[in-house]
């Protein structure tokens, strides 16, 4: 059986030694403290040295540039210190029902790093209904142009660490105060189904470079795949110029499954609602 070494697992080519170095040496420069779980000021470096590889391999610095977030922020000021000729702006509007505050295909690039996963629904009831990550994601299709590309990171559910947490019998979410987050399937689905097109999608080792060889040996002997299995994924998702939005299947209140018909009924709506300077409602 050919099973991967704990360092083949953690390779990426997105993970630079050098730009690991930089991230560190940034952080350290800065005094602050950045971590969760006591995992100390640097616990966060590779996570951001993961992000500008992305950012430099997918061109997502140039042109006209929106950071979900503050750029106050200290992963914000690392990042876009690897791109000082950027033109970027952040955000600070409640990203469940507030439009973005940009003209229609005005946005060139957008970079949303951990932030999806707090996105609680507009109204939580019983069950969720995403339709606060729905409505985020529409406004991200709205303001970008054709061919423009978001880069989001979240916390990967499917994760090998996922599976050590359920084993220390510890919940299975990277910060229990998440609202939710997502396997790399689930995550795939929103994306086609608010639209875009999906140019890469991977799983990364960000965190938690732990053994987890007897996990691998399990997969491996019962015949599950150890792909895809680092504890964040990374997707560039780009608008295309004729979208197609696919329904999903994720298991969310039956009356909110979306159907070819009522898609493009709410599609409809929503574009005659924006001509007539009305927010429009998240698709539900």
């Amino acid at each position: 059986m050919d099973t991967k070494t704990e360092t083949d697992l953690f390779e990426s080519q997105f993970a630079d030694p050098v730009v690991i170095d930089q991230v560190n040496e940034l952080i350290a420069s800065s005094n602050a403290t950045l971590g969760v779980g006591g995992g100390g000021s640097h616990f966060d470096a590779r996570r951001m040295a993961i992000s500008v590889g992305y950012m430099k391999a997918f061109g997502l610095s140039q042109g006209y540039c929106v950071e979900i977030g503050s750029l106050d922020y200290l992963t914000a000021k690392v990042v876009w210190s690897f791109f000082p000729q950027a033109q970027v702006v952040g955000t600070r509007h409640d990203l469940r029902h507030r439009p973005m505050p940009f003209p229609d295909g005005s946005v060139d690039n957008i970079v949303c790093l951990e932030v999806i996963e707090h996105i609680s629904d507009i109204r939580y009831r019983q069950a969720t209904t995403l339709d606060g990550i729905f409505y985020f994601l529409e406004e991200v299709f709205r303001v970008l142009r054709v061919g423009g590309r978001a880069l989001i990171s979240t916390p990967n559910a499917a994760s090998l660490w996922s599976m050590m947490q359920v084993l220390r019998e510890q919940p299975p979410m990277m910060y229990e105060w998440h609202f939710r987050e997502f396997t790399m399937s689930e995550l795939r689905q929103i994306v086609e189904h608010c639209g875009f097109k999906v140019v890469a999608h991977n799983a990364e080792y960000a965190w938690h470079l732990w053994d987890f060889s007897f996990i691998t040996r399990f997969l491996e002997e019962t015949r599950f795949s150890c792909a895809n299995r680092g504890d964040d994924q990374f997707i560039v998702i780009e608008k295309p110029a004729v979208s197609e939005r696919r329904p999903h299947a994720l298991n969310l209140p039956s009356n909110l499954r979306h159907y070819p018909e009522r898609l493009a009924l709410k599609t409809f709506l929503r574009k005659l609602k924006w001509k007539l300077g009305m927010r429009p409602t998240p698709r539900r």
